[in-house]
C-alpha cells in the first residue's frame, strides 16, 4: 500500500481490504501533495468509512473489497440509510462533497468512469438557518459542569478564540506561541492562514493541560485510543453533547455554536465562570 509522508491517519484505513486501501491511500497522497489540511485527510477517511458501513447488503461486502465499482444506485441506498439513521441533511451533503472529491479523483486517474455521484440526483436540500450562539445562561451552566481539563480547554478555544472544531482537532503545540499568547492556524477555511490571540483564562487552561501531556507530544488533543492521532471532530462533538446533557441544556447546540458565541464575557459571566 502506498505510504503517506508523516500521516498517522493512514492507520485508520485498517477496516478496508487491500484493494480499497490502495485506492484511498492514493487519493490521500494526492490531497497531501496539494497541501490540503490534515482535517481534510481525516474527514475523507471518515466519509469513506461512513459510506462503507451504511451501504446495505448485498452490495456492502462487494464494495468493501473494491470501491471502484460503486454505482449511483449504491449512493442512493446509502442516502436512504443515512436518512433512516437520523443524519442531518447538512451532514449528508458534507459527506457527499467529500465522497464526490474521492470518486472524481478515481475518475481522473481512469480507475472509474464516470463518478457514481451526481449532484442533480443525490444532493439533499438543506434548510437555511442562521447559526445560533449559546445563550449566556446556557454558556455559564455548560462550563460549570465541565470537570475535565481537556474538555474545558477545547471549548474555551472555540468560545474565546473562535476556533472551528476541525481546527481544535488538528491543533499542535508548535502552533501555540505562549510568549505572544497566540495560535497560528494554517490552511484554515478557504486555504487561508491566520493568527488568533488568546486571553488569560485560555492561557491558564493551556498551561495546565500542557503539564499533563508528554513533553514530546505534538497534538494538543491526542486520541486516547490511537497513539499519534489527534482527537477526531466527531469525538469532540460527542463530548459537547455529553457535557450539554450534563448541564441540562435542551437546545441542541453544536461546537460551532461556541464559535458563534465568540465574545469577551460580561462581568457577571466572567464571575460565574470563575474568572478574574
Amino acid at each position: 500500500m502506498k505510504r503517506l509522508h508523516n500521516l498517522p491517519h493512514l492507520r485508520r484505513l485498517g477496516f478496508l481490504p487491500q484493494r480499497s486501501q490502495e485506492l484511498v491511500a492514493a487519493s490521500l497522497t494526492h490531497l497531501q501533495a496539494r497541501q490540503y489540511a490534515p482535517t481534510t485527510i481525516q474527514t475523507t477517511i471518515d466519509a469513506i468509512k461512513n459510506f462503507c458501513v451504511r451501504v446495505p447488503s448485498p452490495r456492502q461486502p462487494r464494495l468493501y473489497q473494491d470501491l471502484a465499482p460503486t454505482t449511483p444506485d449504491d449512493v442512493d441506498a446509502w442516502l436512504h440509510a443515512a436518512h433512516r439513521q437520523g443524519l442531518a441533511p447538512s451532514t449528508i451533503n458534507h459527506l457527499l462533497t467529500v465522497l464526490h472529491r474521492f470518486f472524481t479523483y478515481l475518475q481522473e486517474q481512469g480507475t472509474i468512469t464516470p463518478s457514481p455521484i451526481s449532484w442533480r440526483r443525490h444532493q439533499v436540500l438543506v434548510p437555511h438557518t442562521l447559526p445560533k450562539p449559546l445563550a449566556e445562561e446556557d454558556l455559564i451552566q455548560f462550563f460549570k459542569v465541565i470537570d475535565w481539563l481537556r474538555d474545558r480547554t477545547m471549548f474555551l478555544l472555540m468560545w474565546r478564540c473562535g476556533l472551528r472544531v476541525g481546527e481544535v482537532s488538528a491543533l499542535t503545540w508548535p502552533a501555540i506561541n505562549s510568549h505572544l499568547g497566540s495560535i497560528r492556524i494554517d490552511n484554515s477555511q478557504g486555504q487561508v492562514d491566520r493568527v488568533v490571540y488568546y486571553s488569560p483564562d485560555v492561557a491558564n487552561a493551556l498551561r495546565q493541560w500542557r503539564d499533563t501531556q508528554p513533553r514530546e507530544a505534538t497534538s494538543v488533543f491526542p486520541s486516547p485510543l490511537t497513539q499519534g492521532i489527534p482527537l477526531s471532530v466527531r469525538a469532540i462533538q460527542h463530548r459537547m453533547a455529553h457535557d450539554r446533557k450534563a448541564a441540562h441544556i435542551t437546545q441542541p447546540y453544536s461546537p460551532h455554536a461556541l464559535r458563534q458565541s465568540l465574545c469577551h464575557p460580561t462581568p457577571q459571566c466572567r464571575s460565574d465562570l470563575g474568572g478574574g
